[in-house]
């Protein structure tokens, strides 16, 4: 009997602590939960990524739920002190362990917030080139030409050069080609021109230019600047290579082989 009344009597002693653990924990719950609306509201509002989105409101829900844990415990008369401290440990320790990671995760959210590149984008980085197909917290994912998949941690990207081959809306062709020492200069300029004046993607502005580019070993070599919308880019390269050879065949200017003269004493 004595052991019963005692455990009533601390029971009647933590009824009110209970009692308000409990109303704590259902006011708690409701303002989590409208905290994390307004949160999602307000980064709905901002330009960044919805990867990025989803990243913040799981670690502030993580951060909320331990908050009213803690208060609970308190209300209770639990001591707190030594959970705080076992959870200050325990997040030195998963951070040592996952220092790689973090970094990846770091880098995830300058990618995001600064946007180098985004989804869609062909891009040249750490030695790959290929259309972005995905931008997550710890990686970036890559579609190569040849239809790869090439997985890049973000540390890795956000180390390295970044060449964004789409992020503008026009871009500029570069082409070199060869013609004979004996071959009239300004009519070549002049075939190039006509050439590039008959394909409808290149672009009238900027205007394109012709120059003699370098007198190499066995040919003079003239270069060409053409400006085309950025999609178009690589087939007009290839059509304007080929309509050029196909224009100095007709116009019997003569591309030629490299050659070595020897003098026989």
């Amino acid at each position: 009997m004595d052991f019963f009344e005692n455990m009533l009597d601390k029971l009647s002693d933590y009824s009110g602590s209970i009692i308000l653990a409990v109303i704590v924990l259902i006011a708690g719950l409701i303002i989590i939960k409208l905290c994390l609306k307004i949160a999602e509201k307000a980064l709905n509002k901002t330009k960044l990524d919805p990867s990025i989105h989803k990243f913040i409101l799981s670690v502030l829900r993580i951060v909320l739920y331990v908050v009213l844990l803690v208060i609970i415990l308190s209300c209770l008369k639990v001591p707190t002190a030594p959970l705080v401290t076992v959870l200050g440990a325990m997040g030195a320790a998963i951070a040592l362990a996952l220092q790689g990671s973090l970094s990846n995760v770091a880098a995830g959210f300058l990618i995001l917030m600064n946007q180098p590149f985004k989804r869609g984008d062909f891009v040249d980085t750490n030695g790959y080139s290929g259309i972005v197909d995905a931008i997550d917290i710890t990686c970036t994912t890559l579609q190569t030409v040849d239809n790869r998949t090439v997985i890049l941690p973000n540390s890795s990207v956000l180390g390295s050069a970044i060449v964004n081959n789409t992020s503008e809306t026009i871009r500029r062709i570069d082409v070199s080609f060869g013609i004979s020492y004996s071959a009239d200069i300004p009519k070549a300029k002049d075939v190039i021109l006509k050439v590039c004046a008959d394909n409808q993607f290149v672009l009238d502005k900027p205007e394109t230019f012709v120059g003699v580019g370098e007198h190499a070993d066995s040919a003079v070599m003239l270069d060409l600047r053409a400006w085309v919308e950025t999609p178009n880019y690589l087939s007009t390269k290839y059509e304007l290579q080929e309509q050029v050879k196909l224009a100095f065949d007709e116009a019997d200017i003569e591309i030629p082989f490299p050659q070595v003269d020897v003098h026989m004493k």
